[in-house]
């Protein structure tokens, strides 16, 4: 591999896939989803990806690391799926928050039947003279601090559906401590 705990976006879904190994290892269409193996025959990932600027099959590979791969394999024995766990928000993008000068998430939607909306997290409104709202700013979960979407969903992926987090928030200018239960992301193909 020649290189470790990378980050690239899905092309499928655009979010983030995370600690991917680089390798230069030709990928071609049909062998994502095969092993990626060392040079002694031990299995370290799974190929999942190329860049490629030609579109041919040279290029840049990245593969999900075996421990990755190992969680997934439980979750897929026990509920048949890959569950993730999620905190049922829609957040606003990276840079619109920087631009209020603020760091962290912050979340635009919360429903209330969703993990995040059940445990009390804001949403961003207008009063009634169409004043825009800010709702809960996300600045850390369980003690890691957040600056933008991608710690979050990395924060999140080394957790487990059903698991209490802490999400501390910034709501106006107080700090909050929030206990959410992640639930499993529904509709998940």
């Amino acid at each position: 591999p020649s290189g470790l705990r990378r980050e690239i976006s899905s092309a499928a879904t655009g979010r983030p896939i995370q600690d991917v190994i680089q390798t230069d290892a030709a990928i071609n269409p049909g062998n994502s989803g095969g092993p990626l193996l060392d040079s002694s025959g031990n299995l370290i990932g799974v190929n999942t990806a190329i860049y490629s600027p030609s579109g041919a099959s040279s290029g840049v590979g990245f593969s999900i690391p075996v421990d990755t791969v190992g969680g997934i394999v439980d979750q897929l024995i026990q509920f048949g799926k890959v569950t993730r766990p999620i905190l049922g928000i829609k957040f606003a993008p990276d840079q619109s928050v920087e631009q209020l000068g603020l760091s962290g998430v912050l979340v635009l939607d919360a429903p209330p039947n969703g993990p995040a909306g059940k445990a009390g997290l804001q949403s961003t409104k207008r009063d009634a003279y169409g004043r825009l709202i800010l709702g809960d700013i996300i600045t850390s979960v369980n003690g890691t601090k957040v600056a933008n979407g991608s710690d979050l969903y990395r924060i999140l992926d080394q957790c487990k559906v059903g698991e209490t987090v802490t999400v501390e928030v910034l709501r106006g200018d107080k700090k909050e401590k929030i206990a959410v239960v992640l639930e499993p992301k529904l509709d998940e193909t």
